[in-house]
């Protein structure tokens, strides 16, 4: 016979006799509390066996039932003599375990003696006359307050199929939801026993640098009518032309970014910290929603190491892998380059 065969026909022997021995105490009067330390099992695992083997409750058995029970079970015996006889005499059961006796009807009445009554509905307004004074300002009046009653049902309508976004950090922002519900932060710092930590935390690490990639998303947009760069903007009609030094720098820091991860990382990134899109509601799987979760939080640490609000050493250990080493342009650079950028427009 082959060994998988035999360790297969070992093991449901294994569990026959676990399932007897277990009814046995059972039918003896032991609770399931007792069965579970003699069995070393869980009480669940112990009522598991039970229901299955005994579809009638033991309450509703009798002493003389469950002792037949068991000198049937104990002339067909399947434990090879490990159960001791004494646990096959049925005792009394205790107060607790007994079932519990009928309630009498209750003095006190029915629960609807005790509830409010429902209110009416309000009768109908009369019909305002239109050919008086007072009647056409009563028109008037009813228009204003159905006017109003639509407006608040539609910001109630736009709020439920907003679905509790408003609370989502600032007016539905994704970063700020995850920052604001603990996803961001490490499971390790989560635990009660978790250690004290030194410095700024890893759920406001990934926030800042994701509120610093955001900052960079906008300022690749800017133009000369939108640019916070003040200092480096013309205005009227000899408004430079060249490029801004703010928004020569954030395009140069998302494309160093973008060079430390995937594309895929970026792209869910931008999903989240730009466009502001709750990927993870889409994802019916709860873990494959956690995967989404460590993916963003190490998008993130990427951005982090990239700013130097963590360094390399800290990601490696915590992510197994090193980043490529990918600098930034520095401010006094992008203003020599957009600075060079303007003499050559002017001259063109």
């Amino acid at each position: 016979m082959k060994p998988e065969k035999q360790a297969k026909q070992q093991k449901k022997k294994e569990l026959g006799i676990v399932t007897f021995t277990i009814s046995v105490l059972w039918l003896s009067g032991r609770s399931i509390k007792a069965i579970a330390m003699l069995s070393q099992r869980s009480t669940g695992s112990i009522r598991g066996i039970v229901h299955r083997a005994f579809p009638t409750p033991r309450e509703q058995m009798s002493i003389a039932d469950r002792q037949e029970k068991l000198d049937e079970m104990k002339r067909h015996r399947v434990d090879e003599g490990r159960l001791p006889d004494k646990y096959f005499i049925a005792a009394e059961l205790a107060p607790a375990q007994a079932a519990p006796a009928k309630s009498e009807p209750s003095v006190l009445g029915p629960l609807s003696w005790y509830m409010k009554p429902k209110p009416q509905a309000p009768a109908p307004l009369p019909v305002p006359d239109s050919r008086t004074r007072e009647g056409r300002k009563e028109i008037q009046r009813r228009k204003q307050q159905a006017r109003r009653e639509e407006k608040l049902a539609a910001e109630e309508q736009a709020a439920r199929e907003m679905g509790g976004a408003e609370n989502r950090g600032l007016k539905g922002s994704a970063l700020e939801y995850l920052h604001d519900i603990g996803t961001l932060a490490d499971p390790a710092e989560k635990r009660v026993d978790a250690p004290k930590i030194s410095g700024i935390s890893s759920k406001e690490r990934r926030k800042e640098a994701g509120r610093i990639l955001r900052g960079y998303m906008d300022g690749c947009r800017i133009g000369g009518m939108s640019s916070i760069d003040f200092d480096r903007v013309g205005r009227g009609s000899n408004s430079r032309l060249a490029i801004s030094a703010y928004r020569l720098q954030a395009i140069h820091a998302i494309g160093a970014i973008r060079q430390m991860m995937t594309d895929r990382d970026f792209a869910l990134l931008e999903a989240v910290v730009d466009r502001d899109e709750c990927v993870w509601e889409s994802i019916p799987s709860t873990q494959a929603r956690s995967l989404v979760y460590e993916a963003i939080r190490q998008a993130l640490d990427v951005v982090a190491v990239f700013e130097e609000l963590m360094g390399r050493t800290a990601f490696a250990s915590r992510w197994g892998r090193e980043l490529p080493i990918v600098k930034g342009m520095e401010r006094d650079e992008a203003r020599r380059v957009s600075n060079a950028a303007e003499q050559i427009l002017r001259q063109a």
